[in-house]
């Protein structure tokens, strides 16, 4: 199993509509920008979704697309069986093998259906916005390095932890 770029940039799209949730409708252009994706391929994506009921396109003065229910009632495992298909997690990994891929005569497919259940269970029960304030790039729990010493006044230090030479503190002088 692996999830593809589209499903991807889906996630990702819908994560950024979930962050500028007051700013809907979002264009497919605006959203593809501000994520790196390329339009014409998240207008697919962003079809596939419409198609799903997880978002609904705007049309009139304001055009784009809106979340077609609260960010809280859309499941990740909506957004991926939306554009992967829902085959996603029922096919054994070894499906071309002899054993035909089967609980009874395969202890890989045992096993592949005990995690991709786990798996599923985890995506069902995990929201898009859960996942967009959650999302390492987008955790604001801790003040960034940078803006800290700007607060503190302090010296910048090196990945060794040593002084970086030639930097002012903030009394004007140099260290």
């Amino acid at each position: 199993m692996k999830i593809s770029l589209g499903a991807a940039y889906g996630m990702h799209a819908l994560m950024f509509m979930v962050r500028h949730i007051t700013q809907l409708p979002m264009t497919t252009a605006n959203m593809a920008k501000a994520e790196g994706i390329p339009a014409k391929y998240l207008a697919k994506i962003l079809h596939r979704l419409a198609a799903a009921d997880i978002i609904k396109a705007s049309k009139g003065a304001v055009k784009g697309y809106n979340l077609a229910k609260g960010p809280d009632q859309i499941s990740l495992l909506d957004v991926l069986e939306a554009i992967e298909g829902k085959r996603l997690f029922n096919e054994c990994v070894m499906k071309h093998c002899a054993c035909g891929g089967t609980q009874a005569n395969c202890v890989i497919y045992e096993e592949w259906i005990r995690v991709t259940r786990k798996f599923v269970d985890f995506l069902a029960h995990t929201n898009i916005e859960s996942a967009a304030w959650n999302h390492p790039e987008h955790q604001f729990y801790k003040m960034p390095a940078s803006k800290k010493l700007a607060l503190s006044g302090g010296s910048r230090r090196s990945m060794s932890g040593s002084k970086i030479p030639g930097r002012k503190t903030p009394a004007g002088k140099r260290r």
